[in-house]
């Protein structure tokens, strides 16, 4: 694949606050308003924030260190070893296509809510249909449509939010900073709101500035905590009790309207619809490319490699967008959604998790390699922070409503299905397509 280097920092801001600013945020942000004793809930976000910003330094590292559309299947390669480095990257891959889905069904609920006549399911098939056509005509298109509907996103979230604020009583200052006993969970929470800030990380290749990534996810991060931390705290202030939000599937809209009547449900309505696109198009648009390369180094059938004429691996694109239908359509009708919330968590914190580990090895295996960003307080703090998120990965794979851990059951389900997909198909299809090493390498820009 010959490189287009056409994107600017603004994409890379876009897709990484997008792919992290999920509908189900807004369901997330009860809950940490919930732990936190209410309108000190942006304590937690800061400090969810701040953790997030330790791993954020990670993948700066290790995107400038190996910028490959392969991402982290070319840094866990060359920190661990092929196979396990290739059973990561394929359940890695598949999170996005959780986010999506799940974030499909908060959707359709909210539409629902505001346009009964017509069925939610209806609106899934119509704005994955409108992020594929879109994407299918190139990725300056795709990435236009990430910067608008994120920058719509983030400023319209954080204008609504000081509406709200202006319009009801505010709570003494003191209530602003008293924590409740329930701080810690509250933290915890807090750090899947900035999830997925990563996934900008497989579009290295693209961006014309090796540089805008890592600058991308950090600009992002703050973006993200202003937003969700004003609505959180106008949420805690039109609903002092929170609780009254725990069985809604809606409450940016419940809050919007309180606040606002039915120009605040409206406009949460909006919101709403933006989270969706900038997670729909993100999330396959960045997800298309790591296939791609996955492909492209004939770990996964060689259809997957093919480019379109504007450049798109459109096959790609369209089977992630067919799954992600598919599995929206099954959270759609059955309401199991929470499933696929505490999954994508669960991985996503390993992940983090991962990213300290292979920092720190990786500057030990390759001390004299260059590297245009480093991440904060390498080795111990890394360590420190690794581990943090590794038992926050644990936590959200055992969070269960029933005394199974299905989340936990449906990924390790998935990693024995990969595992046996990358010990027994993946050698035949290196027999049938070898590939010469110094083409591999060339293509990862290891060399």
């Amino acid at each position: 694949m010959a490189r287009r280097q056409v994107l600017p920092l603004r994409t890379a801001v876009s897709t990484s606050a997008g792919l992290a600013s999920a509908a189900i945020n807004f369901l997330a942000c009860v809950e940490v308003a919930e732990y936190a004793g209410g309108p000190s809930a942006w304590i937690a976000l800061l400090v969810a924030g701040a953790l997030i910003v330790f791993s954020a330094s990670n993948f700066a590292e290790l995107s400038g260190l190996y910028p490959s559309a392969a991402a982290i299947r070319v840094w866990t390669r060359r920190g661990l070893n092929d196979s396990l480095s290739l059973i990561i990257s394929l359940v890695y891959a598949l999170t996005v296509i959780f986010v999506i889905a799940a974030d499909a069904f908060v959707l359709a609920n909210a539409f629902h809510a505001g346009i009964p006549q017509i069925p939610g399911w209806l609106w899934i098939v119509v704005l994955l249909l409108v992020i594929v056509i879109a994407n299918l005509r190139g990725i300056r298109i795709a990435g236009r449509i990430q910067d608008a509907n994120a920058l719509l996103l983030l400023a319209t979230l954080s204008i609504i939010s000081l509406v709200i604020l202006g319009k009801v009583p505010l709570p003494p200052v003191s209530k602003f900073l008293h924590v409740g006993p329930g701080i810690f969970q509250s933290i915890a929470l807090g750090v899947f709101i900035y999830v997925g800030f990563e996934w900008v990380t497989p579009l290295a290749e693209e961006f014309s500035d090796a540089r805008a990534i890592p600058r991308g996810m950090y600009i992002a991060l703050g973006l993200i905590a202003i937003a969700f931390a004003l609505f959180t705290v106008a949420l805690t202030t039109i609903f002092p009790r929170t609780e009254q939000l725990k069985t809604t599937l809606i409450p940016q809209l419940l809050a919007g309207q309180k606040a606002l009547g039915a120009v605040g449900f409206w406009w949460m309505l909006f919101v709403t619809m933006t989270t969706a696109m900038t997670t729909f198009n993100g999330g396959l648009f960045t997800a298309s490319r790591f296939v791609y390369a996955l492909a492209r180094e004939k770990s996964l059938p060689k259809v997957f490699a093919h480019l379109n004429d504007r450049w798109v691996p459109s096959y790609a694109l369209m089977t992630l967008a067919g799954l992600s239908l598919v599995l929206a359509l099954v959270i759609f009708v059955t309401g199991q959604f929470t499933i696929l919330i505490n999954a994508g968590a669960g991985v996503e914190g390993l992940i983090y998790a991962l990213s300290a580990l292979l920092v720190i090895r990786l500057r030990r295996k390759e001390p004299t390699r260059a590297r245009p960003f480093h991440a904060l307080g390498v080795p111990w703090l890394t360590a420190m922070v690794g581990i943090v998120f590794l038992l926050l990965g644990v936590g959200a794979l055992m969070t269960s409503s029933s005394p199974v851990p299905w989340p936990l059951v449906f990924v390790g389900t998935l990693v024995i299905l990969t595992s046996l997909y990358v010990y027994k198909v993946v050698p035949q299809l290196k027999t049938k397509n070898p590939v010469k090493s110094m083409k591999r390498a060339r293509e990862e820009t290891i060399e």
